[in-house]
């Protein structure tokens, strides 16, 4: 039989469909028992299984992507393997008398890590295909969590509704994904009169809400995991907190230093409601900030004779591509690499000697360098430009309608965090 590939595992499409999804899977080295099949593996009884009767441990089990296309690669993997450690790392012995050996599968392993990576990034494919079709559909319908009134044609107008009418935030809608299983979730708190917050049960409907009010609890907790999957900002790298990700390198915040009293400070600014006051708006090369978008526009193209609509109108961008550029140009200045050389010059002054002194303040030639998924997502939160790119979009296609609904729903929000 063929030796199973990295590539024969992210390719096969039977394991894509949950409806086709085998319900159990084996351990990675016997044949004796069965367990039960999740995407996620972190309280799989199998890790117990692979420690006390194999020594095996897989490390960070969380940043696994697909747990059970893991689980297959590495038992057709280690079929023919006679010693662990000649594939795994060996990282403990125990006294001579029993000789037993802890083996380790880890990203350490340059085996390892390409089939984490390559996992990651199917499964980021995956998400922004549902969200594209998610953010473009126009058969969904839902009555509200908290009244009578029922919404279809985009779940915008349902979030937007929430947040506005009942106070209950659940961040930016075009940051979610699977948004009907996350309402399913939400609604079945509520009907068994749970808090959304605390999810404490109470005996009616008319308690749970007295609570929810007085103690602040019309919210989600942003420090369940149990809801990260629901945004998108937690597809980027699996294992890191969505705060590590969202660097906001010109607005200065409040170092987290205190853990608990932070977070709670935190909390609450990331679940108020939306303010009045017109945000700042940075320019992509420099400090220089406005409230006016177009001032900073205007400021680019003189100052560093970048024009994000001739470059728009060139090379034919369409809503997605621009989204990309700008958080290709926010992370090289962020990492204080040129967007055009991609050369790291040290310091934001050496950045900007070098790219006066150039004049690189472009693109690089090669669309590669910035024409990927990781670029979907925001360097930092509340990055106003993001929201202004559909204001100007036109699209002669077939998909105009779609992009239609797409500036509707992103015109009052950022691409900010949940």
């Amino acid at each position: 039989m063929e030796a199973i590939t990295i590539a024969s595992i992210i390719d096969d499409p039977s394991k894509d469909d949950a409806k086709h999804a085998e319900p159990d899977m084996p351990c990675i080295i016997c044949d004796e028992v069965r367990f039960p099949c999740a995407e996620n593996g972190v309280k799989s009884p199998l890790l117990s299984h692979l420690l006390s009767d194999h020594n095996l441990v897989i490390a960070e089990v969380q940043n696994v992507a697909s747990f059970p296309k893991y689980v297959k690669y590495w038992k057709e993997r280690l079929k023919n393997v006679q010693n662990l450690s000649d594939v795994c790392v060996l990282v403990n012995s125990t006294s001579e008398e029993t000789g037993k050996q802890i083996f380790l599968l880890t990203d350490f392993l340059p085996e390892d890590h390409e089939l984490r990576d390559k996992l990651t990034t199917e499964k980021l494919k995956s998400i922004l295909d549902t969200h594209l079709m998610e953010r473009t559909d126009k058969s969904f319908k839902r009555k509200c969590l908290f009244c009578k009134d029922v919404f279809t044609g985009n779940r915008s107008s349902l979030f937007r509704h929430m947040a506005a009418e009942h106070s209950f935030n659940l961040g930016n809608a075009d940051n979610i994904v699977n948004a009907n299983e996350l309402l399913d979730v939400l609604q079945g708190l509520l009907d068994n009169f749970q808090c959304l917050f605390c999810e404490n049960q109470f005996k009616d409907w008319s308690m749970l809400k007295d609570h929810m009010r007085k103690k602040g609890h019309k919210r989600i907790d942003p420090l369940n995991k149990e809801y990260d999957k629901f945004y998108l900002i937690n597809y980027v790298a699996p294992g890191k907190n969505w705060k590590d990700l969202q660097r906001d390198p010109e607005y200065e915040k409040e170092e987290e230093e205190n853990a608990e009293e932070d977070s709670k400070e935190t909390a609450e600014k990331e679940w108020s409601d939306w303010t009045e006051e017109a945000p700042l708006t940075l320019c992509l090369w420099c400090p220089h900030t406005n409230r006016d978008v177009n001032s900073v526009i205007r400021h680019m193209v003189d100052a560093h004779d970048f024009d994000m609509f001739e470059l728009k109108e060139k090379m034919e961008l369409g809503f997605y591509h621009q989204v990309k550029i700008v958080n290709f140009i926010r992370r090289q200045i962020y990492l204080n690499a040129c967007p055009n050389c991609l050369e790291p010059q040290g310091s934001k002054e050496n950045l900007k000697e070098h790219m006066d002194r150039a004049s690189h303040y472009k693109l690089a030639d090669d669309p590669q360098t910035w024409d990927q998924p990781q670029y979907f997502f925001p360097t930092f939160e509340d990055d106003t430009l993001l929201c202004f790119l559909e204001d100007d979009l036109e699209e002669e296609d077939e998909n105009q309608n779609n992009v239609n609904l797409i500036q509707q729903n992103m015109r009052e929000h950022t691409l900010s965090e949940p």
